[in-house]
């Protein structure tokens, strides 16, 4: 029997292995958490609410102390909630964080962006995406470190979007779908609109990383997803699930279960979706404008890298690529959970710009061979031929 051997072959020039690391969690605000029969949620009592939240303040410290940012999906807005997370996460995370609108709303979304990291956070604003919803724009800048080869150029921008879009609770599910796509536009829309308004010459310049995370409330396949693929970004988790698989069955693909509802569905809704946009080409850029000094319109002097290239995780042509999706290994059910979602993380190799001589780029803009080795000198590549 002949067997084969399926691999791919990537061109490219070693990887930074310290790698870019975006977490995405929904800690599930004590608000929302009913106790009982009687709808009590556990934000009543002290001894309901205090001993999750220390439980979660140190997953996250023990757990995602490699993230460069960790994005909270409804984070309660109480005084004494926020302390107790401070005296845990506080020494390695800056912490913003943004409230939804309307009464009775004591819940929103937070970002982390930890202090040793390879970024620091610059701002944070949010974006009303429906009624008494909203999701949170974070910028943040590359760190400079003393000996950087790119110490001669303006760190990098990263525009992340922090989402957590609606429950989809209508019987159609074709109105859910439009519903949610509507509310991933209005993210992407603002996401482009902080990019720009936030940039300049101490800012965004020749290239970007962008990042759409959080809870979608629907899987890789649903219309939200769509929409933000559409726009050019690479879901994590298919892309990562794409190179295991390279060679052989692909196709969009869930980071598994990642999600217990109210009704007791186990769903995959948390994702994360990259971009990295380039002014000089070898990007994958989507709806970024680039003009120039007289505001005409500049072609990208390289194209994007391909279709296939983007659904292995290669965002860009200098080595901008998804090193791998995981997901978190918590319990989602009993009394004693610390959420009913568990946390997404993606890696980013994120390596630096130029090669040493500026301007130069680090990859071709052929960036993989994806090939079918038969260990068979004279089977045919395609396979055996039989009768």
């Amino acid at each position: 029997m002949a067997v084969h051997l399926h691999f791919v072959l990537l061109l490219f020039l070693p990887v930074d292995l310290d790698a870019l690391t975006i977490t995405t969690f929904n800690i599930l605000a004590p608000v929302h958490r009913s106790m009982n029969s009687l709808n009590h949620r556990e934000s009543e009592r002290d001894d309901w609410w205090r001993p999750r939240a220390m439980g979660v303040a140190d997953y996250i410290s023990r757990r995602f102390a490699d993230s460069d940012v960790v994005l909270l999906q409804e984070w309660w807005f109480d005084d004494e909630f926020a302390a107790i997370f401070d005296s845990v996460v506080g020494d390695a995370f800056v912490r913003v964080a943004e409230r939804r609108p309307g009464p009775g709303r004591d819940d929103g979304m937070c970002c982390l962006v930890r202090k040793t990291g390879k970024l620091e956070l610059v701002t944070s604003t949010s974006v009303s995406t429906g009624p008494q919803r909203i999701a949170q724009i974070v910028h943040c800048r590359e760190r400079r470190r003393s000996g950087s080869s790119d110490c001669d150029e303006p760190p990098r921008d990263v525009f992340v979007a922090n989402a957590h879009l609606s429950y989809p609770g209508d019987p159609d599910p074709n109105v859910n779908g439009r519903r949610q796509a509507n509310e991933a536009t209005i993210i992407l829309d603002a996401l482009a609109r902080a990019r720009d308004g936030w940039g300049g010459e101490d800012g965004t310049n020749d290239c970007w990383l962008e990042a759409i995370c959080g809870d979608f409330n629907s899987d890789s396949t649903g219309a939200a997803a769509t929409v933000v693929e559409s726009r050019g970004f690479v879901n994590g988790a298919s892309a990562a699930a794409e190179q295991a698989l390279a060679g052989g069955v692909g196709g969009r693909v869930n980071v598994g279960v990642t999600h217990r509802d109210h009704l007791g569905n186990r769903v995959s809704v948390d994702h994360v979706f990259l971009r990295s946009a380039d002014r000089r080409g070898g990007g994958r850029g989507g709806n970024a404008s680039f003009r120039d000094d007289d505001g005409a319109s500049v072609p990208s002097p390289s194209p994007p890298p391909s279709a296939a290239a983007l659904a292995l995780g290669f965002l860009d042509a200098r080595g901008t690529r998804i090193l791998g999706v995981r997901r978190g290994d918590i319990h989602l059910d009993g009394r004693a959970v610390l959420s009913d979602h568990r946390p997404v993380t993606a890696r980013i190799a994120w390596p630096g710009r130029t090669d040493g001589s500026k301007g130069r780029e680090v990859l071709s803009s052929d960036i993989y061979i994806n090939a079918t080795m038969p260990l068979d000198p004279l089977e045919p590549a395609w396979g055996m031929i039989t009768g």
